[in-house]
């Protein structure tokens, strides 16, 4: 008897679910960095701390999944897919609305966890950090940070990163589970590609944001007191 979409997209639940458990098991058996009277998903400490503990780490990744940005990222795929029919099987309407959405969010909540995962397995840290760099070679060290991360300690020079391409990775072929029409290998790569290309789009954006906020600040910010003074008595 063949499995139902809702039967194939719960085991990959699961499966992913007892993938983080027995990350937290063989975390919880490594020695952290001690934090006193402060909650593990403290947003001051994430940001600041030098090293971050797994509890912390569980933190980022709970975060990511339940984030409005990521429910918003699945429906707009969703409505996408729906638009151009891509798992005909499914069909239109509600019911076909439903299974792209909860297919797209499996997606989602895979890249996550293959990234926390990974970044928790080579002691990667998970945090973006605007870089260093100036002009138009920004857009390059931010391209670059998916695949690379300064080293930790005394010393310059950079360490591979490995997470972000596990987690493009665990979007793209955790498809073969429930697609029943696009599950395959060749298919599986094309949405491992798609799935990076908008992790370098989200660090770009994070990258020139500030900018584009001063940007629009001083575009659209209304002119001072003193000025609009000054223009009127000009004219007299």
């Amino acid at each position: 008897m063949p499995i139902s979409f809702e039967g194939r997209l719960a085991r990959a639940g699961i499966a992913v679910l007892a993938l983080v458990f027995t990350a937290l098991i063989h975390a919880q058996t490594v020695s952290q960095p001690p934090v006193i009277n402060t909650p593990p998903c403290n947003d001051y400490n994430i940001k600041n701390d030098r090293l971050l503990t797994a509890k912390q780490r569980t933190c980022i990744w709970a975060g990511n999944l339940l984030t409005p940005g990521s429910a918003f990222g699945a429906a707009v795929s969703s409505a996408y897919g729906q638009l151009t029919d891509d798992e005909p099987s499914w069909g239109q309407g509600t019911a076909g609305f439903a299974k792209r959405y909860g297919a797209r969010y499996a997606q989602g909540m895979s890249k996550a966890t293959g990234q926390y995962l990974t970044a928790l397995a080579f002691h990667e840290d998970p945090r973006r950090q605007p870089s260093n760099c100036i002009t138009w070679k920004r857009a390059v060290c931010a391209a670059r940070s998916l695949f690379a991360q300064p080293k930790d300690g005394p010393g310059s020079g950079y360490r591979p990163v490995f997470s972000h391409l596990a987690g493009a990775a665990a979007s793209g072929f955790v498809g073969i589970g429930f697609y029943p029409d696009s599950g395959t290998v060749n298919l599986s790569v094309r949405r491992t590609g798609t799935s990076l290309a908008s992790s370098l789009l989200s660090v770009e954006i994070a990258e020139f944001q500030p900018d584009l906020l001063r940007f629009l600040g001083k575009r659209f910010s209304p002119k001072s007191t003193a000025k609009q003074a000054g223009a009127g008595s000009s004219k007299e």
